[in-house]
């Protein structure tokens, strides 16, 4: 059978235990309306498919893939790449970013490969982490090593082994917790609902455990830091409560009062980006 450039590309990403389906030639548009349930590793499969046609590009569906994938633009002005270094500094965090990394036609471009958390269905986010970061996780793909586009070819730029995405990146792609109350509650002052979201995340600060707990008081902060912003939640009972549930933790571990402080201020910061309004529900 003569070598074809496209089908061995998805043949390599299927043996990595990556599901694979074809996207229209030149483009990263699918070629399958069902690509989501028909994404596979199966040879025979991807065979037949580079056979009806050998200049399909290659996607990657990353959810059942148990990929998630952080893309990093650089057009009209934006350093996604440098948004996500700072966000690394900012956050105080001293986990390694490098993991198995796509460079796109672009030339500056980035699809940086982590391993999804189990047991944890991370969505697709535009922009939640920054100025041009998106990610692909459940429900969504990525165009493979392999493909080509008008503008080039998708190639490796770091080829190593696929690391885990990173807790403290886990806990900012993490969606919100689903509010208190059901359906069919009565109609619940704002004040009441801040009052339970206050206490759920100090809750969760103070219960935290070695390992979990800077992820949990950073997540907690990011929380809160957007209801500050929103001018729902006054900054300094945020910075109290958080403070207070976290002292517990104060010399156990090596954790210590600055930690502390840095790690709710930076929480904080990157929560005001995202501000959050609640209103009265009628």
């Amino acid at each position: 059978m003569p070598t074809n450039r496209f089908r061995a590309a998805a043949h390599a990403a299927a043996a990595r235990g990556w599901f694979v389906f074809p996207l229209r030639p030149g483009s990263k548009r699918p070629a399958l309306r069902e690509w989501p349930r028909e994404a596979t590793t199966d040879p025979e499969r991807i065979r037949r498919w580079w056979n009806t046609n050998p200049h399909y590009n290659i996607g990657i569906a990353t959810g059942p893939s148990q990929l998630h994938v952080i893309d990093l633009d650089t057009h009209h002005g934006i350093d996604g790449p440098a948004v996500l270094r700072h966000l690394a500094i900012t956050t105080a965090q001293q986990t390694s970013l490098l993991t198995y990394t796509v460079a796109t036609p672009s030339g500056t471009g980035r699809h940086l490969y982590y391993g999804a958390p189990q047991g944890l269905r991370l969505p697709n986010t535009t922009a939640r982490l920054g100025p041009g970061i998106d990610t692909r996780g459940h429900g969504g793909y990525v165009v493979a090593v392999g493909s080509h586009t008008i503008d080039g070819d998708y190639r490796v730029l770091a080829n190593k082994p696929v690391a885990d995405l990173p807790e403290w990146l886990q806990a900012l792609l993490t969606p919100p917790p689903t509010p208190p109350g059901n359906p069919g509650a009565p109609p619940q002052h704002p004040d009441a609902y801040l009052q339970a979201i206050l206490t759920a995340e100090t809750s969760k600060v103070r219960t935290a455990t070695p390992g979990t707990r800077n992820t949990t008081l950073f997540r907690a902060a990011l929380t809160l830091g957007r209801l500050i912003a929103g001018q729902t939640l006054d900054p300094h009972l945020a910075r109290d409560a958080l403070t207070t549930a976290a002292a517990i933790h104060i010399g156990h571990h090596e954790f210590t009062a600055r930690e502390l402080e840095r790690t709710i201020t930076s929480g904080f910061t990157i929560g005001a980006r995202h501000p959050r309004h609640l209103t009265t529900r009628r």
